[in-house]
């Protein structure tokens, strides 16, 4: 069975994003995941953008080299890179989730953004679980 490459990145949005900017990156990303097997989950919140990608390693590192050089976002920060057995979110090219909607804040979104903000943990052994414990508890994705 062949591994699927997990990366999480933070970075902060640009003080002028809009909604139709956001339909924009939904619009391609779900276009070009698709044909590049990649999934996971855009989470935007309190001016960060928060990013799940899983799939092929290079076309992973590939992704995230464009979207660091994109002027919708900027200091965008590397949390996690690892590999695993299965995929996470697996339905969705690109799952979007605006944690700024009190309806989608729960518990397990505050504790996941939270780890991934705060530079003084042990990211590697902490991220993911939250990771999975946030996706097996996050409401439906758009």
């Amino acid at each position: 069975m062949s591994q699927v490459f997990h990366l999480v990145y933070v970075s902060v949005a640009s003080d002028s994003i809009s909604y139709t900017d956001i339909r924009n990156i939904l619009n391609s990303s779900r276009k070009n995941n698709a044909r590049d097997n990649i999934t996971g989950v855009l989470i935007l919140r309190e001016g960060y953008f928060l990013q799940v990608l899983e799939g092929d390693e290079d076309k992973i590192r590939a992704l995230v080299n464009t979207i660091r050089e994109d002027s919708r976002n900027h200091t965008l920060n590397v949390l996690i890179q690892e590999k695993s057995e299965k995929r996470l979110f697996g339905d969705w090219t690109m799952a979007f989730l605006d944690g700024d909607i009190e309806a989608n804040t729960t518990k397990d979104l505050l504790e996941f953004f939270s780890a991934c903000l705060d530079s003084g943990i042990n990211r590697k052994t902490l991220i993911m679980p939250l990771v999975r414990k946030f996706r097996a508890s996050a409401p439906p994705f758009q």
